[in-house]
């Protein structure tokens, strides 16, 4: 798609010699960054991380009575260094890893970030290497290779600016490594101010073979006003087709406003616009001399908007009433929501919380409402259990001729009972249990987790 896909390395049973070498790398790496972290330029450096596992098993049961199981495990190692000290090194490592015990499915390496970095000159000037994920681009950051950042000394009238270079190879979608011959590079500048204002132009281009991918313009900032205004917006323009077939222009746009004219009350309006293009199969496809259809150079549409009003009165409270619409397909119309809510925090002193959602989808040919309900109670600040009601569901269902659809199911409806447990800030238990009834089939489903922080 046009926002590039999280560097995931799928782990296949055809590919173990491939993942032998993706594991006895990753081991490595492991084990160099257990060092740097325990070295005296590390004691200034105390590593952070997470590791997390997560079980989930479900069962569904059809209108003819057939059933069938379904199960995963997926596992999550995180750790890199904290990026506040004055320590020469940095680096972070974060994989995760799924099995499916019920099914053929291969399981999933996923490799986030795998880098080791130096900062030198009083902090100013960054060099980093590995799989990384510059954050200042969104989608377009994942890179496995060189970044460079430098900071100017000193403060402008406007911030800080600094600037970055990078260069190196597009990560792999699903299999271990990299895509073939394709390679990415690009550059930034970012202005950054006081209470979190950020500005952010950047161009990113990816070539594959001798034909350009893509060449985009990023622009991301987010800036507030006395405390009572707040604007975030990310853009992505491309500067050509893909491929240099059909036109580029606006690919992606978000826009969010907060806006509180007074203390108990909110104002926000949000928009969302954009395409999703498969820019690689496009490019690919030239390459091989294959035809290119308009549909896919046209991409998946998306269109969303909403204004919602959030009414404080008290404290522990909060009403709220918005309006919107969507558009999630080429060829959907319109889908026009109207939506009132209310939450209640500590309960007239009990310690319960009640949440409440009540929205209307209109289209020119149907009507149909969903409701959310939520009762949670915490139990000493270690324990807190909430019960969860939902009707209404929609799912999404892909389709490769044109990308899929948003489907909704209007009698349907979900009941849900989760426990978050903290038996220390280190280790937490994550319980949930549910029962989903549609139109077409039931199932049953139970999650169970452990976080362990360090």
């Amino acid at each position: 798609m046009v926002a590039a896909a999280e560097p995931r390395c799928r782990v296949g049973g055809g590919q173990a010699t491939k993942v032998a070498r993706s594991a006895g790398g990753a081991l490595v790496l492991a084990a160099v960054l257990f060092l740097v972290g325990a070295s005296p330029a590390g004691a200034q450096n105390a590593p952070r991380g997470r590791f997390a596992l997560f079980g989930n098993w479900a069962q569904r049961t059809d209108a003819s009575g057939q059933s069938s199981d379904y199960s995963d495990l997926i596992g999550r190692f995180n750790l890199e260094s904290d990026h506040t000290s004055d320590s020469l090194f940095e680096y972070a490592f974060d994989v995760r890893l799924a099995v499916y015990p019920s099914t053929e499915r291969d399981s999933v390496l996923s490799l986030y970030d795998a880098y080791v970095g130096l900062r030198t000159a009083n902090g100013r000037l960054r060099v980093r290497a590995g799989q990384q994920w510059i954050r200042e681009l969104g989608g377009l950051g994942s890179i496995g290779g060189l970044f460079a950042e430098y900071r100017l000394p000193g403060n402008s009238t406007l911030g800080s600016w600094r600037f970055g270079l990078f260069g190196g190879l597009e990560p792999q979608y699903y299999d271990a490594g990299y895509a073939e011959k394709v390679t990415k590079a690009g550059t930034f500048v970012a202005l950054d101010g006081k209470h979190g204002r950020r500005h952010v132009l950047g161009w990113v281009m990816i070539r594959n073979s001798d034909l350009i991918e893509r060449s985009v313009a990023v622009f991301n900032n987010f800036f507030s006003v006395a405390s009572k205004l707040y604007v975030y917006q990310a853009l992505e323009y491309d500067l050509q087709g893909p491929a240099d077939l059909g036109g580029g222009g606006l690919t992606y746009l978000l826009v969010n406003i907060r806006y509180r004219p007074v203390d108990f009350l909110e104002i926000q309006g949000n928009y969302h616009d954009g395409r999703s293009i498969d820019a690689r199969t496009i490019t690919e496809d030239a390459i091989a001399g294959r035809p290119v259809t308009p549909e896919a150079l046209e991409g998946l549409l998306f269109e969303s908007g909403q204004l919602r009003l959030t009414w404080t009165p008290a404290r522990g409270i909060r009403l709220w009433a918005a309006i919107g619409s969507d558009r999630y397909s080429r060829d959907d119309e319109t889908r026009d929501r109207l939506q009132f809510g209310a939450h209640f925090a500590d309960l007239f002193g009990t310690g319960v919380d009640l949440s409440g959602t009540s929205t209307q989808f209109k289209t020119r040919d149907e009507t149909y409402d969903a409701l959310y309900l939520s009762l949670g109670r915490s139990f000493n600040r270690e324990v807190y259990v909430s019960f969860d009601y939902s009707k209404a569901l929609a799912y999404y269902r892909y389709d490769s001729a044109d990308g899929g659809e948003v489907v909704a199911r209007p009698n349907s409806d979900r009941f849900s009972l989760s426990a978050n447990i903290n038996f220390s800030r280190e280790w937490t238990l994550l319980l949930t249990t549910e029962y989903v009834d549609h139109e077409t089939f039931e199932e049953a489903r139970g999650l169970a987790g452990i976080i362990f922080r360090f």
